[in-house]
């Protein structure tokens, strides 16, 4: 079959199905999504529709992108809103301090749609600074409902914040410092009389919603960055 042949039956087709099609293999290989785009005028003209690049999954797409497309892609991505990518973007702007306004303005309007590893960071973030912005952190957090956010998700977003945290070693000296102590007012089941000082994804929680646990929660997250 011919090129021409096939660029006709894509033709064809409906744009939305189009669309379809190239959110799947975007999800999937940056460099795949490229080459079909690419490969004739239909798949070009269904590529430039905001909501691919808004919806499409991140999952299989690196955390930090060094090929031309690859960061051509992202930032597209980012400027149609797409929340993983801008999750990605507020972690590495505001903990590499290249631009620790926007970063925090990222993580904040990510967390603001529910995402949940940015709201698990946008909080811890305001904690940290103490004050009014702890009190405000502490809300922020404590919408992740650990009655249903078990261990393992919990253990999930860990891991997940962690590759990030990785791949920021490698070029940017990143820090926060640790909250300010707090008042204990749990029961022998607290975390902060647990002994744990490692923050991993295996660590023994309990599952209190006071801020004793965010405070614990906080501190490891410091003391492992």
């Amino acid at each position: 079959m011919t090129k021409r042949i096939c660029s006709n039956i894509v033709r064809s087709l409906p744009e939305e199905l189009l669309s379809k099609i190239l959110m799947h293999t975007a999800s999937n290989s940056v460099t795949d999504f490229v080459n079909v785009q690419l490969s004739c005028k239909a798949f070009h003209e269904a590529s430039n529709h905001n909501y691919i690049y808004r919806d499409v999954s991140m999952k299989n797409v690196g955390l930090r992108s060094w090929s031309r497309n690859e960061r051509k892609f992202q930032k597209r991505c980012e400027a149609a809103n797409n929340p993983e990518a801008l999750y990605i973007l507020g972690m590495f702007d505001y903990l590499s301090g290249m631009d620790s306004e926007s970063g925090l303005r990222c993580l904040k309007k990510v967390a603001e749609k529910g995402h949940t590893e940015a709201v698990y960071a946008y909080g811890i973030i305001l904690i940290c600074f103490g004050g009014d912005l702890r009190e405000q952190g502490l809300r922020i957090a404590k919408t992740l409902d650990l009655s249903s956010f078990n261990r393992i998700n919990l253990r999930d977003v860990r891991v997940k914040i962690k590759e990030i945290l990785h791949i920021m070693w490698k070029t940017k000296n990143i820090k926060l410092a640790a909250p300010e102590r707090i008042d204990c007012r749990c029961d022998k089941n607290c975390p902060r009389t647990s002994g744990e000082q490692r923050w991993e994804p295996s660590h023994n929680f309990c599952t209190c919603y006071d801020s004793c646990f965010w405070y614990h929660e906080a501190t490891l997250f410091c003391g492992f960055l």
